[in-house]
């Protein structure tokens, strides 16, 4: 589920690294990404399910793989158990 981000994109920030345990409910519910922003969501142990509302696929991510988060695109995660993430988030190049 790993797409290549498009060209031009820079970095915007990063979550801090979170848990099963803090992993935030917001995150746990239908959200999506800003018009221009991506995220590349990174499972650095353990795994968890990305849901993506858009195609209805549902995919248990393990480390270390990651999922490309495209703008717009609704979905949300689930966990499974013990899990270690972050969230890289990149936006369009302001000119």
């Amino acid at each position: 589920m790993y797409d290549p981000l498009p060209d031009g994109l820079v970095p915007a920030n990063s979550s801090p690294i979170f848990t099963q345990d803090t992993l935030p409910d917001a995150l746990q519910r239908e959200h999506a990404l800003a018009p221009g922003h991506w995220g590349v969501l990174n499972v650095l142990e353990g795994s968890l399910r990305f849901v993506n509302l858009e195609t209805g696929e549902t995919r248990t991510i393990s480390a270390p793989d990651r999922v490309t988060i495209h703008p717009r695109m609704r979905h949300h995660v689930a966990v499974d158990g013990p899990v270690r993430c972050r969230i890289d988030f990149f936006r369009k190049r302001r000119d």
